[in-house]
């Protein structure tokens, strides 16, 4: 019905929408305040939940999101991206629902396990489907759909603060006033709606490349063909007849490579201080008692600029890779950890310093992904991708469980100095780590008469 060329634009504005309402999951801990006293409320004037569990609710669906990214790979070769996005949507929904009506701590968190998923069912499957649409503009696609993703917290941050509390009236005590703390329930109503309805849509412009299906049966078909090639090790036997050997792959080599290893490091080491910001920055400025409504303007222009510096970083990764681009920001990452505690006593300062954090976070989003498939390849890239989230995952848990050491706000110093230790790690591994294309080296022949077995590596 459409050609390549309408599917492929289309498949883009799928995968921008979806992206848009499943980005929304990094927004909850700039929401953290009013939903704390919410619950305060609701559990008839008493702390039931205390803040530093609230601050695990979405670093588990971060965590959810980033480890769970490979068997999505897997599940994407077998039904397709269009499912993918429902699916998505569906658990959206549900996620909402149960945030809705229930305030049972562990319902919250299994809410947040549905939105994890909810995100990581579209989040690089979408993008690998799109860089099939367009091979020669990979990174700044990459940047057009990370910036969705990212715009999401801008765009229903903005809405949380314009329902919630319009006025930016600041709190009574440790609590906003009651008034204000049940308009929580009326924002969650409100996206509920834009997740289904736009989700709706995502699912109708999507259309999965159509060659990936056509490629996965060639690759499993008995054939010299290049991707029986790529895949497999060859050998003959006392006949000279072919056979095909697929028990060790590129895949499994790249898996178990050095080159690799260094890569997972540099994902969970970086990470770990930009989860940490994220899910901190709002709160520790309320608790140092900077002026409410400069608090939502920095939430907005933190996400704001998360957003959009993500195309500038894809046109800086396609005009200087991947190297340059990321020791500045992981350099950037390092000044921000040493000085965000110190910047706080001041609105503007402060204001400043995560800003500049969240450029850097913004930074490795698109420069990252796209060093995995230069180096191991597009086809690889989700389930490399995937087994990266593990990490991050584990790193987005780091933050929440640092801050239950906090007692009060002259913890944070340490808190935000042992996060920042990671950052060095990974500045020096991107130093010295390779960023060509990893080569399978061939094993060599071993030749003897005609009973001998000829063994290439292709």
């Amino acid at each position: 019905m459409f050609n390549k060329k309408i599917k492929a634009y289309l498949s883009l504005i799928s995968a921008i929408l979806i992206n848009f309402i499943t980005g929304n999951l990094f927004s909850f801990p700039s929401l953290i305040p009013y939903y704390q006293s919410y619950l305060f409320y609701e559990y008839g004037n008493q702390e039931k939940i205390s803040l530093m569990k609230l601050y695990f609710i979405a670093p588990v669906g971060i965590f959810v999101q980033n480890a769970f990214i490979s068997l999505i790979g897997l599940v994407d070769k077998k039904i397709g991206v269009r499912i993918l996005v429902i699916l998505s949507t569906i658990a959206l929904f549900l996620s909402n629902v149960i945030m809705y009506f229930s305030i049972e701590y562990y319902l919250l968190l299994f809410s947040y396990v549905l939105f994890g998923f909810s995100s990581c069912s579209t989040y690089y499957t979408s993008l690998r489907n799109c860089w099939k649409y367009f091979p020669n503009r990979k990174d700044l696609i990459s940047g057009i759909i990370f910036s969705s993703f990212g715009l999401s917290s801008f765009a229903f941050t903005s809405i949380a603060d314009l329902i919630i509390n319009p006025d930016n009236i600041p709190k009574e005590g440790k609590y906003y006033s009651k008034q204000i703390s049940y308009r929580f329930l009326k924002y969650i109503k409100i996206f509920t709606i834009c997740a289904v309805i736009i989700g709706a849509i995502s699912s109708i412009l999507c259309f999965t490349y159509e060659d990936e299906n056509q490629n996965q049966n060639n690759n499993n078909k008995v054939t010299l063909n290049d991707s029986i090639i790529s895949n497999s090790y060859i050998k003959s036997d006392e006949k000279n007849n072919i056979i095909i050997n697929n028990e060790s792959t590129p895949l499994k080599k790249m898996i178990l490579s050095l080159e690799f290893v260094k890569c997972l490091i540099i994902a969970a080491c970086t990470l770990a201080f930009g989860f940490l910001l994220g899910n901190t920055y709002r709160n520790f400025g309320i608790e140092n008692e900077l002026d409410e409504g400069g608090m939502h303007t920095l939430s907005k222009v933190y996400t704001l600029l998360n957003t959009f510096s993500r195309i500038l970083w894809g046109i800086f990764c396609q005009k200087f890779k991947f190297k340059k681009p990321y020791i500045i920001v992981m350099i950037n990452q390092i000044a921000v950890g040493c000085l965000i505690y110190f910047s706080a006593f001041k609105l503007y300062t402060y204001f400043i310093v995560v800003c500049l954090g969240s450029l850097s976070y913004a930074g490795h989003i698109v420069l990252f992904p796209n060093l995995i498939h230069v180096k191991f390849g597009v086809e690889n890239s989700v389930i490399l991708l995937g087994i990266c989230g593990i990490f991050s995952g584990i790193a987005a848990l780091i933050g929440p469980i640092l801050t239950i050491f906090v007692k009060d706000l002259k913890d944070y110093l340490m808190i935000y100095l042992i996060g920042v230790a990671p950052s060095i790690v990974s500045l020096i591994l991107t130093i010295i780590i390779k960023t060509d294309k990893f080569e399978i080296k061939p094993e060599p022949d071993i030749i003897e008469d005609n009973k001998t077995d000829k063994l290439i590596d292709a």
